[in-house]
């Protein structure tokens, strides 16, 4: 029987190590190729709106600021989430170098969710004033020069107890919270974890469903402002209207959804803190994480596909139809004789 006890433990040691092995393969292929997309579908992202003045807008900034977020999730925050899974968690940077790694990996990877979330939530604010107070146009947020900063600075200073509190402990040489310096550990860490779903999620979800619902009343029920100057250019304009909304508003939801795992993870969290047993496996902590990271490959190629300007100019740009086109197509002098594609994405230019 005690022969039997040990070769049954030895067994069940293998099992769980091969187990664990295959878990590790499995997420680093996930965020190999979340990364790839992500770099793809931001690059391309950022090289239109660059390259093609005509897709330029506050929405078009707003997803550029977005596309450099991801960019930095997809060049520091996950590749140390892959050497996670394969370190258990150890810290193999050393010295202050490594301190300082540890401290800014975490720092940024919060910073960028906050500045993900402010963008979307800009938009909504510059669609709601489009649609419903649409006379309305000189207001600050609706400058990008202005805009973008707020944002940046905002996110960073919003974020910053992460620097001061994020530490690699000596005794198990993790890159872990060390709330102690802020008092009671358990109402430390109830408090910073309320804090990231409240300021991250809840708060920026509220104000864009208000905001959406407003502008979806207004366009399907009520109808846009009438001051255009025949029913077929407004019930075009309408129509363009409505396609935008819809597709911010498919943005908007999927981001709510891929970050929705995690932050259920920061509320598990919470309720440890209060003392009530939640068992969380790492395996699980680490998916519900990836589901949020891979957002940052979704948001570019949703933007790209949805929005009819960047999908016209994406195709142009891999087909290159641009230098195939003849010379009398490249001054247009009306909409007349425009293809409805290329109709419809000056009329939405002008949106």
């Amino acid at each position: 029987m005690k022969d039997g006890r040990i070769l049954t433990t030895h067994e069940a040691k293998s099992m769980t190590s091969a187990l664990k092995e295959i878990e590790g393969i499995i997420l680093t292929v996930l965020y190999a190729i979340t990364m790839l997309v992500t770099f793809a579908g931001n690059g391309f992202l950022i090289y239109i709106v660059w390259k093609k003045p005509e897709v330029r807008s506050l929405t078009s900034f707003m997803f550029v600021n977005m596309a450099i977020a991801d960019l930095l999730v997809g060049l520091i925050v996950m590749p140390w989430s892959i050497a996670q899974v394969h370190t258990d968690g150890l810290w193999m940077i050393p010295g202050v170098f490594g301190e300082v790694m540890c401290k800014g990996v975490v720092y940024i990877a919060y910073a960028t969710l906050t500045a993900s979330i402010l963008c979307l939530t800009v938009i909504a604010l510059d669609r709601y004033y489009t649609i419903v107070h649409h006379l309305r146009r000189n207001l600050w947020f609706r400058r990008p020069k202005l805009t973008v900063p707020f944002i940046w600075i905002f996110s960073l200073a919003s974020m910053s107890i992460f620097p001061a509190i994020q530490t690699v402990e000596d005794h198990n040489s993790q890159c872990m919270l060390s709330v102690y310096v802020l008092g009671d550990p358990y109402k430390a860490i109830r408090g910073l974890f309320l804090y990231l779903v409240v300021i991250n999620y809840l708060i920026p979800l509220i104000v864009m469903s208000f905001l959406y619902t407003i502008i979806a009343r207004r366009l399907w029920f009520h109808g846009a402002h009438r001051n255009e100057h025949s029913t077929e250019n407004r019930e075009q304009q309408e129509t363009l209207k409505r396609r935008i909304v819809w597709m911010l508003i498919i943005v908007t939801s999927t981001f709510a959804l891929c970050w929705l795992p995690a932050h259920v993870v920061h509320m598990i969290f919470v309720m440890q803190a209060w003392n009530i047993e939640v068992t969380l496996q790492p395996i699980v902590m680490f998916v519900c994480f990836w589901f949020g990271h891979a957002n940052s490959a979704i948001n570019p190629w949703l933007y790209i596909f949805l929005s009819t300007k960047m999908n016209t100019a994406f195709k142009r740009m891999v087909c290159r139809e641009t230098r195939q086109s003849p010379p009398s197509n490249s001054v247009i002098t009306s909409n007349a004789n425009l293809p409805p594609e290329q109709e419809a994405v000056k009329e939405e230019s002008r949106l």
